[in-house]
């Protein structure tokens, strides 16, 4: 039985600890008339304050008043003042030890307390086991005791015995869970989790390995292994039933340990444990192969989407280079008639001089088809791409329990049919075959000379259910991400605050505040336009003048210069353990099973180093002589995860803002987010997409939020092809810092109509740089014609009715973004994916043409708010230089395969890029003090464009040792370099 709950020294000190601060001296050690009437019983100042004392200490935190105690003064302080008593009387406090506990039995007595003995053990440790049931983290059971006993006046004895009471409670509940659970495996169950660890998936892998090893590519055969992998772990499962829900987290803290025990560490266990640990692991395995599938089946049909794509601009471009020669053969053939029948020669043979006439008979028909109107149909050319469905279809749609909504019925049948055939060719389809499903554009390629093509048909529902995934159409109840829109936002377990309230409205007071603001600031716009130059508006659009940026002027950026040349020099290494010392950022990162920090900080911090610098663990292991290539990788393992990462990353933004220098570069409400592209090599190659804007190479984009005061927020990984815009909103609302932020800046990439509508509901400022702004349509609820020369500029009249019919569903996907109930881009992607037929996106996007005209209009009239948005968004473009030059090794290119790899690398090297703006921020602060300190005045101007993006004085790449001893000041700070001034 586990004596102790894993806790720091430090933690642990804290528990019972005397408050220190003013706040919480008031809140705990305030006395009522009756306190004051029985403690002025006491004759003596002495003993008025002894008794004052050991009453509030029975109080909070709840144990005796130790002898020889160092009391707080502010404590001290306010006690005596309100008893009347002289500080000074602590020096004759309980000379006599007899009088001591005398006085303390009689408090006892008089205010209810009692001891720790024997029935009252019995029923903290009855209800110690019942509260941990739901826990994981001894310390938080620990806490509950504490307060518990404070509650029931129980007097705290010490840390050590709570703490063996809670750890006993924890246990016997750890204990109960593994009983349950053991209690519905049979022999045979018990027998096939034994085989996963032992049997051999190939020649070095266990099974169990091969089942938790990521897809290595997009294809065919990667989707079939997975639907494989689901067959052995359902199997696995059979006839096992689910645990009741107060095991909840329990068993999802087995399946985080499970993930990443080794086979040998299975076998290591007691059978008990290791079969409910294996229950966990599979049933957290099977969620996450169902999403794999269901992911690797829509890249599938992207893939399939794309190969077409290409083709057809190849036979565009062909048959284009072909069509010049047809073109030029058919004017030849015209000119020999011609001259032929002016000269009356034979037609016949003028002609088949020049080609044979089967082939003039081709280029006529050739010329024909090209004249047809229509744009080239990619449609025709995804047949040869059916070969891959064909393997994989059937299997995946009968891998899987599809549901749906009512309009989603006939794709379900069609669904069902399709699985049931099984992809053999020789089976006929049904007479009654579900039609309606079948989307327009595919239509004449199903419906050919009155019957159905087959192969087109598949195709079409194949990619139906695809995009119906997407959109939440149809969904998968065993899925985590593809899960209806009900179920994501009925989800009961908030992550994290929520933000800000925001006054709710109804449907009718929105739409008339929102018409009246809209009218208004339309009209002043067309009767201002009389007034300004006509260049800009002209051709029926709105043209935006180009801001000037400010440029530093030389002066200033001489001083600039020197500022910056005061910089000390320093390792990354160093670096990071300064910042560590001042922030305590790496105590985040908890075992996931202890909950302890790092041991090693030194290994801790290579690894740190190795993830954020592309450098890997087996060179950094070479060369920092911080700990073999294993050491690293269990640091990398046991305390590297997206809560950790999200933790430290708080403590770092929050450290950055405290700094007084950060006010001048922000004030600190705004934020702004970019994607920074990372291209793939080795293994990675194979996890990326292909984005022509970045060239022919994979890539990946790393999607950052940062704030005003460059301190970064929130990281994401996101495919090199996908839309930022639905991730925009992840690192406003995603965050654990306690920045508030009430602005959000994007570029292009980053803006959609719904996510202006989410913005505003949200009660937050959206103020992208839209660029080809001039291009994009106005909306109002009145005519166009009543706004005079703008009206070329309208789009269609907005549509109050849509958007009073669905405000209430609205509404709820509003107050679950608010109270952080779902991941902005898992709604945002589902909402994005739905075509315009559909209400609620169509009613979304409504409010985001309303806001988005509304800013557009701002824009326009407003050349400060250009100003200060590329601003702003320069500073977010300045920090991915900071991160390019952090990430240098190997090419700057990313190696790992699967996608928590390079998350896990993003975040890394967020984090260190952050603790180098917190490094920058500091000795600038303590540069400009210095300077003035000396007489130099530094204007507020020139301290404004100060930036702690700066790397030069900072040895990034090639040294990682550690100094044994640093040159610091009294103050524990480097020196500056004051000769470079």
């Amino acid at each position: 039985m586990p004596a102790r709950i894993s806790m720091t020294k430090k933690q642990r000190d804290v528990l019972l600890a005397l408050p220190e601060t003013e706040n919480e001296v008031v809140r705990h050690y305030t006395l009522d008339a009756k306190d004051l009437t029985a403690i002025a019983s006491s004759r003596t100042p002495e003993t008025r304050l002894s008794h004052a004392l050991q009453l509030c200490c029975l109080r909070y935190p709840g144990r005796h008043l130790r002898r020889g105690e160092f009391l707080p003064p502010v404590m001290l302080d306010y006690i005596a003042e309100q008893i009347g008593a002289d500080t000074e009387a602590i020096a004759r406090f309980a000379r006599r030890g007899a009088t001591r506990y005398e006085q303390l039995a009689a408090i006892k007595q008089h205010h209810g307390y009692r001891d720790f003995t024997r029935p009252a053990r019995s029923m903290l440790s009855d209800w110690a086991e019942q509260e941990a049931v739901g826990l994981t983290d001894g310390r938080i059971l620990l806490g509950r005791l504490i307060e518990k006993m404070r509650e029931e006046k129980i007097v705290i004895p010490g840390v050590t015995v709570v703490e063996r009471l809670a750890a006993s409670a924890m246990h016997a509940a750890d204990g109960m869970m593994v009983t349950r659970v053991c209690s519905m495996l049979d022999e045979g169950h018990r027998h096939q989790l034994d085989t996963l660890l032992v049997a051999k998936a190939h020649a070095r892998q266990t099974r169990l390995s091969w089942l938790r090893e990521p897809p290595s590519r997009v294809g065919a055969r990667p989707l079939i292994e997975i639907l494989d992998k689901i067959v052995i772990v359902r199997s696995t499962l059979v006839g096992i039933g689910s645990q009741p829900p107060a095991f909840g987290s329990r068993l999802a803290q087995m399946a985080k340990e499970g993930l990443l025990y080794t086979s040998q560490a299975f076998l290591q266990m007691g059978a008990d444990r290791r079969h409910a640990v294996m229950i966990a692991t599979l049933r957290e395995l099977e969620a996450t192969l169902t999403d794999g599938a269901l992911s690797m089946f829509q890249s599938l049909v992207a893939r399939a989407n794309l190969r077409a794509r290409k083709r057809l601009e190849e036979t565009v471009a062909l048959t284009a280079e072909q069509g010049r020669t047809r073109l030029a053969r058919i004017a030849d053939v015209l000119e020999a008639l011609v001259i032929s029948a002016r000269e009356g020669g034979d037609v016949a043979s003028a002609v088949t001089e020049i080609a044979t006439l089967d082939t003039i008979e081709d280029d006529a028909a050739t010329i024909r088809r090209s004249l047809r109107p229509g744009r080239p149909d990619i449609i025709g050319e995804l047949p040869r791409e059916y070969h891959v469905f064909r393997q994989t279809g059937s299997r995946f749609l009968s891998s899987f329990m599809f549901e749906g909504s009512r309009a989603a019925k006939p794709l379900l049948d069609a669904a069902a049919i399709l699985a049931e055939i099984g992809g053999d060719k020789r089976r006929r389809l049904p007479d009654t075959l579900p039609l309606a499903h079948i989307e327009r554009r595919w239509r004449r390629h199903v419906f050919t000379n009155g019957s159905i093509d087959r192969t087109c048909y598949e195709l079409a529902t194949y990619f139906g259910l695809a995009n119906a995934l997407a959109s939440g159409s149809v969904w998968v109840p065993t899925s985590r991400i593809h899960r209806s829109l009900d179920d994501l936002l009925a989800n009961d377990k908030a992550d994290g605050n929520a933000l800000p309230a925001h006054p709710d409205v109804d449907a009718d007071t929105y739409l008339h505040g929102r018409a009246s603001t809209l009218d208004t600031a339309l009209l002043s716009v067309a009767e201002g336009l009389a007034a300004r130059e006509p260049t800009l508006f002209a051709g029926g659009r709105l043209r935006f003048p180009k801001e000037q940026e400010d440029s530093v002027q030389d002066d200033s950026a001489a001083v600039i210069g020197a500022l910056n040349r005061m910089m000390p020099h320093v390792r990354i290494t160093d670096l990071l353990d300064q910042v560590n010392l001042w922030t305590g950022f790496a105590e985040h990162f908890t075992h996931v099973s202890t909950g302890l920090p790092p041991a090693d900080m030194r290994a801790f911090m290579a690894t740190l180093i190795a993830e954020a610098t592309n450098l890997g663990l087996s060179r950094m292991a070479e060369v920092s002589g911080a700990g073999s290539r294993r050491a690293l990788l269990r640091m990398q393992m046991w305390h590297m995860r997206e809560e950790t990462f999200r933790a430290a990353l708080a403590n770092l933004t929050d450290a950055i803002h405290a700094e007084p220098i950060a006010a001048w570069f922000g004030e600190g409400w705004r934020a702004s987010a970019d994607g920074q592209a990372f291209y793939l090599g080795g293994p990675g190659e194979a996890g990326g997409a292909v984005n022509a804007h970045y060239g022919r190479d994979p890539i990946v984009k790393i999607y950052t939020t940062i704030t005003d005061r460059y301190a970064p927020l929130h990281q994401k990984v996101i495919a090199g092809t996908a839309s930022e815009a639905v991730h925009s909103l992840d690192g406003i609302l995603g965050h654990e810092s306690g920045v508030d932020i009430a602005a959000f800046h994007v570029d292009g990439g980053g803006v959609s109509d719904i996510v202006f509508a989410v913005m505003h509901l949200l009660g937050l400022s959206f103020e992208p740089r839209i660029p080809r702004l001039s291009d994009r349509k106005l909306y109002a609820f009145e005519p166009k014609a009543k706004y005079g020369p703008l009206a070329p500029l309208f789009g269609n009249r907005l549509n109050p009715q849509l958007i009073r019919a669905h405000w209430d569903e609205i509404q709820r996907v509003i107050h679950a973004l608010r109270h952080k109930v779902v991941t902005p881009s898992l709604i945002m992607r589902k909402l994005s994916a739905y075509r315009q037929q559909n209400s609620l996106a169509a009613a979304l996007r409504e409010i985001g043409r309303i806001e988005r005209t509304l800013f557009t209009l701002r824009w326009f009239e407003d050349p400060g708010l250009r100003r200060l948005v590329t601003t702003e968004l320069n500073k977010g473009e300045a920090r991915n230089s900071l991160s390019r030059a952090v990430a240098f090794h190997r090419l700057g290119r990313f190696r790992d395969r699967g996608h928590e790899n390079q998350s896990s690398r993003a975040a890394a090297l967020n984090l260190v890029t952050a603790a180098i703006i917190l490094f920058n921020c500091r000795y600038l602060g303590r540069i400009l003090t210095e300077t003035r300190v000396r007489g130099t005045k530094i204007e507020d101007t020139i301290t404004a464009r100060l930036s702690p993006l700066g790397w030069d004085h900072i040895n990034i790449t090639g040294d990682y040792i550690w100094s044994e001893t640093l040159p610091l000041d009294t103050d524990g700070y480097l020196p500056l370099r004051n000769n470079q001034a």
